[in-house]
């Protein structure tokens, strides 16, 4: 078998995630990078109360979803040793997909009920969530059978800090939450006004906004190149959505509804494509 030379660790993994494992493992990563500040703040926060191991990319990894990446089974994937307050960690080169389906599989131990994503430096919000690493891995989890929760922080007023210990404060109750109440492994996207914690108004369960961000692109034949508009900050956003009561400084928690395959409803439909196609059901 080869292997890449800077695999510090060959990973082998066979084991299920479940979240009838012990509630205190906790697996945090993110998509902004093993080295983000954002990260560091998480775990100290989490490891409070909880038992913390960090998986997370390598570099950044922004708007990969839930991606596991390109790779090849048999040499594996670079993984190593890294520095997060002393927490035990790693660095995983690729998408926190990626990380969240290793761990889920026996990668590094024991099973982890709980994964946290974040924090990420800036809001996710609308329905172009699909499209955040940060909630792409906690989506993972429930897709494994865990509780997954992606927490961000909405950038700072001009001259202001991150209030990374805000976010941070925020995430470690929810998760204390998850842990007490009994339900069944579920998906849940934080937003937190980056403001002291005295500041924050409230919380609320926030339907997603509007697609997000993207608003225009432009496919530029002369210089090859694909260009983006990005909406900014005064865009017109849908009353009591998520990205509205951020915006009004409360802490917004959507629960991500899992994919389903619906069949009911869609029989007849299929026997329609199917005689289109010159068959018969």
């Amino acid at each position: 078998m080869t292997r890449s030379p800077e695999l510090a660790e060959q990973v082998v993994v066979d084991r299920p995630l479940s979240i009838e494992a012990d509630a205190r493992r906790v697996l945090v990563t993110n998509d902004d990078g093993v080295e983000s500040a954002g990260i560091a703040r998480l775990a100290d926060a989490l490891a409070r109360h909880f038992d913390v191991t960090v998986a997370a990319p390598a570099r950044d990894w922004s708007g990969a979803g839930t991606a596991i990446g390109h790779f090849d089974p048999a040499a594996g994937i670079p993984l190593l040793p890294a520095r997060v307050n002393g927490h035990r960690a790693f660095s995983v080169d690729g998408p926190p997909g990626l990380a969240v389906m290793a761990a889920a599989l026996g990668a590094f131990g024991d099973p982890f009920p709980i994964v946290v994503s974040g924090i990420n430096s800036g809001i996710n919000t609308g329905q172009s969530v699909i499209h955040s690493g940060t909630v792409g891995a906690a989506l993972t989890a429930r897709t494994f059978g865990a509780h997954g929760v992606a927490v961000s922080l909405s950038p700072p007023a001009p001259g202001d800090e991150w209030r990374w210990d805000t976010a941070a404060e925020i995430a470690a109750g929810v998760v204390r939450w998850l842990v007490l109440a009994d339900r069944r492994p579920t998906a849940i996207n934080v937003n937190v006004p980056s403001v002291a914690r005295s500041g924050i108004r409230g919380a609320r369960s926030a339907p997603l906004d509007k697609f997000g961000y993207f608003r225009v692109a432009f496919a530029d034949e002369g210089t090859q190149k694909l260009e983006f508009e990005v909406s900014d900050a005064e865009r017109e956003t849908t009353p009591g959505s998520d990205t509205d009561l951020l915006r009004q400084g409360f802490v917004t928690i959507t629960r991500l509804e899992p994919m389903t395959s619906e069949a009911t409803g869609f029989a007849d439909d299929v026997t329609e494509i199917w005689d289109h196609l010159g068959g018969s059901i």
